[in-house]
């Protein structure tokens, strides 16, 4: 019989493990998820999941609580093995509970999780302190405090984890809230997650269109019978709302554009495909891993194949979005509302660029040099941008806009600024366009914020500030901006100074927003709400001018 000692084994240290899991869970926002979707999931068949989290920021602690279906001594025992095979798995049953990180996931952000659960009027409870992991020094089993073992109660079936001395300088409930919405959407809708008094809301983008591909062919061979569905929101997408969502039998896995990030019009696609086989498969690369990354493994063959199958029928409904958008752009009515757009976003950016002198100051003072407001070069990236040149026909949709001047209050009698005339490529045009867009081309430097002007849908706000475009929309379609059109002409004053009041809300509180991405700018709510009301004002000083009627202002050519 061969010495024990000319024998290799694999190992693990299950201390470092464990906290090496933890590490995945950087944040609160992780942390709580992976609770509150166990919640969700493990629920008893014809029960509505509800999952309460409780924040509590002053004594540093999280708690969530569930109805679901709870677990008896084998499940808890069962729930605490690192990396251990999921009981529904094994019974056939499909689910997100791949990695066995639960045990983990507070650890991320905590020193001390407890846990109680109830399954068929049996209570347990346990405790695992950060301490004890960390004492560990030998591969031994890591020891779980035992407080209740199956102790008799009356009380519904269910789990409450508690998460205490948490080290995070502060809890933040909204970006709590924000991540399990987003999440919800993509979950089953019978179901209800409350953070403290909030009830989490599902909320899908208005949808102007909906295409359904069916695979066919090599493609149907390789993902299955499955169909991928892509919609058309009526609004500009958040980033993360953009994209379509990768499912396996119902887990959510990936949203993606799966190439086509970035690109014109791609801000209103988002949509959904299902594939079982991902679920299924076993070949030497997984498609996925435990970290909860929400990515696939692109190395993985099937990964590729659903990637591919995404990519052309996003590319061909973004396609065809471009070309209508195009044809919209030529319209007259357009071309009135892209001067509009244009004057209002020079008002906009002649603040922007006063502002942002002033806080660069202020913050080389404050914090060695560092500057929020650092533009970056990322314009010129649509395909039909045009600036002044000799190169392409294009006509002029304003010569330079307003003068600078009035008889409000905003009159300053300076001498007008240097603007550049607006273009937009045509095929009838004069050869006075350099085209700046698209594949290959060189990006202008955009600098500052947009302006445009589009049809979100009547139940969407008033506007809307994409941050990663730094562009404001306007919502032709919201009630109280089609009532001051009407069916009068889009130079109608009661429009226009609507237009320019909306517009110039949504910069004050985008300003704000980017503003309290500084670390220690805003000591007191207050504060930004003082900042939003000022920068109100400076508007209104510097934009009287734009109130006066068509034939007294320089808006329209």
């Amino acid at each position: 019989m061969p010495d024990s000692q000319d024998q290799l084994f694999v190992t693990s240290h299950v201390a470092r493990d464990l906290l090496q899991a933890a590490a995945l869970f950087k944040n609160e926002r992780l942390a709580v998820w992976e609770y509150v979707a166990n919640g969700l999931q493990y629920v008893e068949p014809g029960t509505r999941a509800v999952v309460k989290v409780t924040v509590d920021n002053r004594r540093k602690r999280i708690t969530i609580r569930d109805n679901g279906r709870g677990m008896d001594w084998e499940g808890l025992h069962n729930f605490f093995v690192m990396h251990g095979e999921n009981l529904d798995r094994k019974q056939g049953a499909s689910g997100r509970g791949r990695f066995g990180t639960g045990k983990s996931a507070a650890f991320g952000i905590a020193s001390l999780m407890r846990i109680t659960t109830i399954r068929n009027n049996r209570r347990s409870k346990v405790e695992l302190d950060r301490e004890n992991v960390q004492a560990m020094f030998t591969g031994d089993e890591i020891p779980v405090r035992v407080i209740e073992r199956e102790v008799r109660t009356q009380e519904p079936n269910g789990t409450l984890v508690e998460i205490e001395n948490i080290h995070l300088r502060s809890i933040d409930q909204a970006g709590i809230i924000y991540y399990i919405e987003r999440h919800l959407a993509r979950w089953p809708k019978n179901s209800a997650v409350f953070v403290n008094n909030h009830e989490c809301e599902i909320s899908e983008p208005p949808v102007a269109e909906e295409k359904v591909f069916q695979t066919t062919g090599a493609v149907k061979d390789s993902l299955g019978d499955v169909q991928l569905v892509i919609k058309v929101s009526k609004r500009p997408l958040q980033e993360d709302e953009r994209g379509v969502s990768i499912y396996s039998k119902g887990v959510w896995y990936e949203t993606t554009l799966a190439g086509s990030e970035g690109r014109e019009m791609s801000q209103y696609i988002f949509g959904a495909i299902d594939v079982p086989k991902l679920e299924e498969d076993s070949s030497p690369i997984p498609p996925f891993d435990m970290s909860r990354s929400m990515q696939l493994n692109p190395s993985n063959d099937l990964v590729r194949e659903i990637y591919g199958f995404i990519h052309e029928k996003v590319e061909e409904t973004r396609r065809s979005l471009v070309d209508a958008e195009r044809r919209r752009k030529v319209s007259e009515e357009a071309r009135k509302l892209a001067a509009q757009a244009a004057e209002i976003a020079r008002v906009i950016n002649e603040d922007f660029e006063s502002f942002r002198n002033k806080v660069r100051k202020t913050q080389s003072k404050a914090f060695g040099g560092s500057d929020l407001y650092r533009i970056k070069d990322d314009g010129g990236s649509q395909e039909h941008d045009v600036v002044p040149g000799s190169e392409v026909p294009a006509e002029e949709l304003t010569p330079t806009g307003g003068s600078g001047r009035g008889d409000g209050e905003g009159g300053t009698g300076r001498e007008p600024p240097d603007l550049k005339p607006l273009l937009f490529p045509s095929e009838d045009g004069e050869l006075k366009g350099q085209a700046v867009g698209g594949a290959g081309r060189k990006q202008r430097p955009r600098g500052g914020f947009q302006v445009k002007f589009d049809q979100m849908g009547a139940e969407s706000n008033r506007a809307k500030y994409v941050p990663d475009e730094r562009t404001i929309y306007v919502n032709l379609n919201h009630p109280q901006l089609a009532a001051a059109k009407g069916t009068g002409p889009m130079d109608d004053p009661v429009f226009r100074r609507l237009a320019y009041e909306v517009a110039f809300t949504e910069y004050a509180v985008a300003l704000a927003m980017e503003l309290a991405q500084l670390e220690g700018y805003y000591i007191e709510a207050m504060d930004s709400i003082i900042d939003i009301s000022e920068t109100l004002n400076r508007l209104a000083r510097k934009a009287a001018y734009l109130y006066a009627a068509p034939n007294r202002g320089a808006l329209l050519s």
